[in-house]
């Protein structure tokens, strides 16, 4: 008569090893990246501002222990070591909340995308996480420059005045790639 054993024995060492497989391949990464409290905000006015962001992992008591953001003016820079605006390097470290951006001044309206990797505490390093980006507002005082949008021949009272719907048509003699309109009202 056959013994059962030998072959539940098999089947549980051959768990073992799959399970200890999972956790040599087991993912941690850094996600949800914010700026100044946003995702990929628009019009910031804060000169250096704060990055934050989440990390995750499939294992149990990871740490942060280091970090590295980089900076570029496009997503395809990020990869591009000589094209970036700025990168931290990497700073020892569990910081992932505000953590103020420290690379050269950004200019008024300018785009820049960032990403981060971490490295655990295994001294492991991540993959970099997926790009997010921040947006400059006007920053300089001189760079306002408006005028008041009325409607033609205007009586000027002192008390209130209804609402207009206003609109002016226009054409622009290039194709538009891309377009912001700062509006602000009293």
């Amino acid at each position: 008569m056959k013994k059962p054993f030998p072959s539940l024995k098999l089947y549980f060492i051959a768990f073992l090893v799959g399970g200890l497989g999972f956790l040599a391949t087991a993912n941690t990464g850094v996600k949800d990246l914010i700026c100044e409290y946003h995702t990929n905000p628009i019009g910031l006015d804060v000169k250096n501002p704060r990055l934050s962001w989440k990390i995750f992992s499939e294992k149990e008591n990871v740490i942060q222990t280091a970090y590295e953001i980089r900076v570029a003016d496009s997503p395809a820079n990020l990869a591009k070591s000589s094209r970036l605006i700025w990168t931290s390097g990497k700073m020892a470290g569990s910081e992932s909340v505000n953590v103020e951006y420290q690379g050269p001044q950004l200019k008024s309206m300018q785009r820049v995308y960032w990403q981060v990797r971490i490295w655990d505490n295994n001294d492991k390093a991540t993959k970099w996480s997926e790009p997010a980006f921040g947006e400059m507002g006007i920053l300089e005082p001189e760079l306002w420059t408006a005028s008041w949008i009325t409607m033609e021949n205007e009586v000027s009272k002192e008390d209130s005045k209804p609402s207009h719907f206003l609109r002016k048509e226009f054409s622009t003699p290039k194709k538009v790639k891309s377009a912001r309109v700062y509006v602000s009202a009293l």
